[in-house]
């Protein structure tokens, strides 16, 4: 008679094991890989939309956006923003949008939680990821030093811990670009969610990925310097000494030396 061969029951249990521990080992691999695809077309995102920051800039005199609705405003334009009414067209996304056709950049693959922004008819359908930096509103380009240092537009949070983050603008001297005290490998709103980095345009007009490390410790990355040198207007303007609002966040610019 033929013998017939099967696997024994410790045989089986090794293969198991093995496939358990191979599995292990790639899973973790391919979740990374997935995580640098999203950040390698959220970055392609940015520099569309650097693109389209530089040609919204020539077309205005290599003027930045302002800040509408804001008492502080360079501009002096405080133009009342909110959803449904009609300046919404002054939203900085709405600026942008005509150079770039596509209103899908400002989405990044990474961000689960994206804010539902409004368009220039004040439907809320754009859904937004990135937030503009109140440090550089309203200023001249060519008036500023060290353009490729300094940022005016990056990531931001769809959540914290306060509940969803909407923030059109973010602000240094409220703590934004701190770490959030509930999570500190999490920045306060800008959203470090690519290996702890963040993507960022730069005031000429190209895109990169930064460390939050490197912004708390720059005055022309976190845009400081740009509070120090081109001071806010209105009739109590943040400063770099101004204490911030933001509860357990400090003041970044308060952290520098300054003259």
């Amino acid at each position: 008679m033929r013998r017939r061969t099967a696997f024994t029951l410790i045989e089986l249990l090794v293969v198991i094991a093995i496939i358990a521990i191979l599995a292990a080992i790639l899973f973790p691999v391919f979740s990374q890989a997935k995580a640098a695809a999203k950040q390698t077309v959220c970055l392609s995102n940015t520099k569309q939309i650097a693109l389209a920051f530089q040609m919204y800039a020539t077309d205005n005199d290599d003027r930045q956006f302002f800040r509408g609705g804001w008492a502080n405003s360079r501009s002096g334009n405080t133009k009342l923003i909110g959803p449904g009414d009609s300046q919404n067209h002054y939203r900085w996304w709405n600026l942008l949008i005509p150079y770039l056709h596509n209103a899908d950049v400002f989405c990044c693959p990474a961000d689960d939680q994206p804010t539902e922004s409004p368009d220039t008819n004040g439907n809320a359908d754009i859904k937004r990821s990135f937030i503009a930096l109140s440090t550089s509103e309203s200023l001249v380009l060519t008036e500023i030093d060290d353009v490729s240092d300094t940022m005016t537009i990056t990531e931001k949070w769809g959540s914290d811990h306060l509940g969803p983050v909407t923030d059109s603008w973010i602000e240094p001297f409220n703590g934004d670009f701190t770490n959030d005290f509930t999570d500190p490998t999490r920045l306060w709103t800008a959203a470090n969610r690519h290996f702890g980095a963040l993507n960022a345009v730069f005031m000429d007009a190209h895109a990169k990925n930064v460390r939050g490390g490197a912004i708390q410790a720059s005055k022309d990355l976190s845009g400081c310097r740009l509070i120090y040198e081109y001071p806010f207007g209105g009739p109590n303007p943040p400063t770099v000494y101004s204490p911030s609002t933001a509860p357990n966040q400090p003041n970044l610019c308060s952290s520098f030396t300054w003259p």
